[in-house]
C-alpha cells in the first residue's frame, strides 16, 4: 500500500504516449514497472535534441518531489500538484541538494540559491560568475559547488558567501563537457578536473593537502567523477583517458587501476565498484580491481551514473533507455525507454524510483523484489 500511495502522490496524468518495448525479458522477470507520467515540460517547449540530466530529489517523508530541469524551472510537487515553481535564470544542469528545510539549486548561469523548501521563496542568493555543473556538497558549515570553468567554489551555508575558490587551468586539447562532483571525506575535499588531476582540498581555506596526474597526457584527461565513501581509506575516480583508480585518500597514491576507456562515472557497492566507459557498464573488485561482469552497449554510448537498490543497478545508455542489472552477476534484466531516452541518474527508496526523461516527462516507476 506504501508503495501505491507514493507512486499516485505525485501522479496527475496517465501515460500520453508509448513507450518502446523492453529490449528483453517479460513483465515477471522485469525489475521494475511504469506507474505514472507527469510532463514537467510542455512539448512545444521540448527544445531540439534535449537533454535532462538532474535526478529528482525527495524528501525523507516521501511526500515533496523536486525537480530541476533545463528550462531553469525547480518544482515542488505536492499531492499531485505544483505547491510552487522557482525559475532560475540559467538552466539546471544537476540534481538540487535537499538538506533540512532548505533546498540549495546551482544554475548554468552561475547563482547558488538557497530555497525555502515549503515556499520556494529564496533565503540568500550568491552568483560565482561560472556556469554550475554539479549538485552541491555540504560539509562542516560549507558548500562546494563546480563549474565548468574548472574552479571549485565554497560558500558558507548560512549567510550565502563565498568564502574561498581553488582553479586549474584546462588543457589546451580536447575535454569532455561535465564535472565531477566535489566529495567531502577524510577532513579533506576531494576534487577532479579537465586535465586529470585529482585534488585533496583543506575545507576551511582550499589550500592542497595534496594533488595528483592521474591522465597522463594527450586529449581527453577529464576526471569527471569521485566517489569517497563513508570508512574507507580509499577515493575512487573515473578518468576518461587511464580509467577507473582507487587512490588512498591520505596520500593520493594509487592502490589499483581498471583500464575503462571514456571511464564516466563510478559507484561503491559493498564489494563492487561499478563503473560506466565508452559502451560499457562494469564491476569492479573494490579491494583488487578486477573485472567482475561487463554488460555491453550500444556503440559509442555512454552511461550515465549507476545507482542500485537491493541487488539491483539502474542505469540508463544517455540519450536512450534505463537498464535493469542484477548487481551480482551483471544479467540484464529489462530496460524501458519512453522515445526521447534518459541523461540522468535515476533516483531509487525501496520500492519505487522516479526518473526525467528528455523529452521533460517524469517517470514514477514500481520496483520488484
Amino acid at each position: 500500500m506504501r508503495l501505491l500511495a507514493a507512486l499516485l502522490a505525485f501522479s496527475w496524468a496517465p501515460v500520453s504516449h508509448s513507450p518502446q518495448a523492453p529490449a528483453r525479458g517479460t513483465q515477471l522477470d522485469r525489475p521494475f514497472f511504469v506507474g505514472e507520467m507527469q510532463r514537467l515540460v510542455p512539448p512545444d517547449e521540448v527544445p531540439f535534441q534535449p537533454r535532462e540530466t538532474a535526478t529528482p530529489v525527495i524528501d525523507e517523508a516521501q511526500t515533496r518531489l523536486y525537480t530541476g530541469t533545463h528550462d531553469g524551472k525547480v518544482r515542488c510537487r505536492f499531492h499531485g500538484k505544483n505547491s510552487w515553481i522557482y525559475r532560475a535564470r540559467g538552466a539546471i544542469l544537476a540534481a538540487p541538494l535537499l538538506e533540512g528545510e532548505t533546498l540549495y539549486v546551482a544554475d548554468a548561469d552561475g547563482k547558488l540559491t538557497a530555497l525555502n523548501r515549503f515556499t520556494g521563496k529564496p533565503r540568500w542568493q550568491v552568483d560565482v560568475h561560472e556556469e554550475l555543473t554539479t549538485t552541491p556538497t555540504l560539509s562542516e558549515g560549507r558548500l562546494f559547488v563546480m563549474s565548468s570553468e574548472e574552479s571549485i567554489t565554497a560558500i558558507d551555508v548560512k549567510e550565502g558567501k563565498s568564502l574561498w575558490k581553488f582553479h586549474r587551468d584546462p588543457p589546451g586539447g580536447f575535454t569532455i563537457r561535465g564535472n565531477a562532483r566535489p566529495r567531502a571525506g577524510h577532513q579533506s575535499v576531494f576534487v577532479g578536473f579537465a586535465d586529470g588531476t585529482v585534488a585533496a582540498l583543506q575545507p576551511q581555506d582550499g589550500v592542497a593537502r595534496w594533488t595528483r596526474q592521474v591522465s597522463g597526457s594527450g586529449d581527453y584527461l577529464d576526471v569527471d567523477w569521485i566517489e569517497a565513501p563513508e570508512g574507507d581509506p580509499r577515493i575512487y575516480v573515473a578518468s576518461a583517458k587511464a580509467g577507473v583508480m582507487a587512490i588512498e585518500a591520505n596520500t593520493g597514491e594509487t592502490a589499483w587501476t581498471a583500464a575503462i576507456p571514456g571511464a564516466n562515472h563510478v559507484l561503491v557497492d559493498g564489494p563492487r565498484v561499478i563503473a560506466g566507459g565508452k559502451g560499457v557498464v562494469v564491476a569492479l573488485d573494490r579491494l583488487a580491481g578486477a573485472q567482475l561482469w561487463k554488460v555491453e552497449l550500444k556503440k559509442e554510448h555512454y552511461p550515465t551514473q549507476p545507482v542500485t537498490i537491493s541487488g539491483l543497478v539502474l542505469v540508463a545508455e544517455d540519450r536512450g533507455a534505463l537498464l535493469g542489472v542484477d548487481a551480482q552477476t551483471g544479467e540484464p534484466r529489462g530496460a524501458f525507454d519512453p522515445g526521447s531516452g534518459f541523461s540522468q541518474p535515476a533516483l531509487v527508496r525501496p520500492g519505487l524510483a522516479y526518473i526525467i526523461s528528455n523529452g521533460g516527462a517524469l517517470y514514477s516507476l514500481g520496483l520488484l523484489p
